[in-house]
């Protein structure tokens, strides 16, 4: 939802804020799950799954109707793909999709929207040609503020939510990893 003084935030379900189901993740490679599961836990208005089930679940590869008929929501216990995190939100009952590509505009459209961008952010880093060294992670984007030039998330890794960075770090960050976005629809 659009403020008047143009800042955007993603409006409250069931009376509560996304960032009041913010769930740690602590020292783990889990962020993929844990934004899952706050999603669901922000899309149904309570605390319906736990990240540590959910990153169970997506660790196991599972039938699916399509080609391959096989889907492989992540490497267990480290990456997930942002088509697992499609594939896990809708065996919830939430419509989501992911792109690659996606615009700035595309990230406030969503907000404003008041529906759940979780972009994929990170800085990719191959050491003597093959070796990575890099990082890469998903939190929930819920806010955008012009004024200060900056995002809010709720993001598993930090402390808190939300938690903020600037528009030019998101940026480049976003950018690194392709502006790959999964939301909901």
């Amino acid at each position: 939802m659009q403020r008047a003084d143009g800042s955007l935030y993603i409006a409250e379900r069931h009376g509560r804020t996304v960032d009041s189901y913010y769930i740690a993740q602590g020292d783990s490679n889990d962020c993929g799950p844990h934004v899952v599961a706050m999603a669901i836990n922000f899309w149904q208005g309570s605390t319906v799954v736990q990240a540590d089930a959910i990153a169970r679940e997506m660790n196991r590869p599972r039938l699916g109707t399509g080609l391959p008929p096989l889907v492989v929501r992540r490497i267990p216990n480290w990456a997930t793909f942002p088509w697992g995190i499609v594939d896990e939100l809708k065996l919830h009952g939430i419509a989501a999709r992911w792109r690659l590509r996606a615009t700035e505009d595309d990230l406030q459209r969503a907000v404003r929207e008041d529906r759940v961008p979780m972009p994929i952010f990170g800085e990719p880093l191959l050491r003597n040609g093959w070796r990575w060294e890099g990082w890469s992670h998903v939190a929930i984007l819920s806010g955008w503020d012009p004024a200060a030039q900056a995002y809010y998330y709720v993001d598993s890794a930090r402390d808190s939510a939300p938690s903020t960075r600037s528009r030019a770090e998101f940026m480049t960050y976003w950018n690194n990893m392709g502006r790959i976005l999964v939301e909901t629809v």
